[in-house]
């Protein structure tokens, strides 16, 4: 005949047994090896990055007296691969001595980017791309192709700081274009802003624990034999 006593016996084995197996498995977990513990292996950013930023344009046809004209970026990254991603940029900017309706312009970009060392808090960057740079009003817009060349310094775990300079190349598709006459078809700006890492992380999973590897669970076996 089963007891109450006997039932309640029965069912502290089994919690028993069942806490020593999750002792177990976490110990297991003790003795795996993240990739995050090699250098070459750590994914510390995120694939999704917003990037603000503030800087200065410098206009081919004013390099023997300088005159820097202010802009604002806002921009979208998206890593494909650990070291290269797609983003695109808009930027709003003056430039003087213009009497347009509206004053100042307006630029789109798209680019390729490449982080040299994406698994440190420090890595150099290169981008290539191709935009548009228009007249807040519209009437005065000319293709153009871009390069720079920049910085990201991780300074949390999903803010680093950033900067840059670019080269831009204007095409006169307009004829007329009294952007084109200003500028001479080349001008350059210089940026500092930060990036904000989100969205999920690269694979950072616990790597398994190989036949032969010494770990803590084969050093301090527990369980029934």
């Amino acid at each position: 005949m089963i007891t109450p006593t006997t039932i309640k016996h029965a069912i502290m084995c089994v919690f028993l047994m069942l806490s020593i197996h999750s002792f177990s498995q976490g110990l297991i977990s003790v003795g795996e090896k993240p990739n995050s513990d090699s250098l070459s292996n750590s994914k510390l950013r995120t694939k999704n990055i917003i990037m603000v930023g503030v800087g200065s344009t410098l206009l081919n046809g004013e390099m023997n007296a300088p005159e820097y004209e202010n802009f604002i970026q806002i921009q979208y990254k998206r890593f494909v691969i650990p070291n290269l991603n797609i983003n695109g940029n808009l930027k709003k900017f003056d430039i003087k001595n213009y009497d347009f309706e509206t004053n100042g312009f307006l630029s789109g970009d798209l680019n390729l980017e490449w982080y040299v060392f994406p698994s440190n808090k420090f890595t150099p960057y290169i981008y290539v791309g191709a935009g548009i740079l228009t007249s807040n009003n519209f009437e005065d817009q000319n293709y153009k192709t871009q390069g720079g060349v920049g910085v990201d310094y991780l300074i949390t775990d999903n803010i680093a700081l950033t900067g840059s300079i670019e080269a831009n190349y204007i095409y006169d598709e307009q004829k007329g274009s009294r952007l084109m006459q200003e500028v001479d078809q080349l001008y350059v700006n210089a940026l500092i802003g930060f990036n904000f890492y989100f969205g999920s992380q690269k694979s950072n999973s616990p790597q398994k624990v190989k036949k032969n590897q010494s770990s803590i669970i084969n050093s301090n076996p527990i369980g029934f034999y």
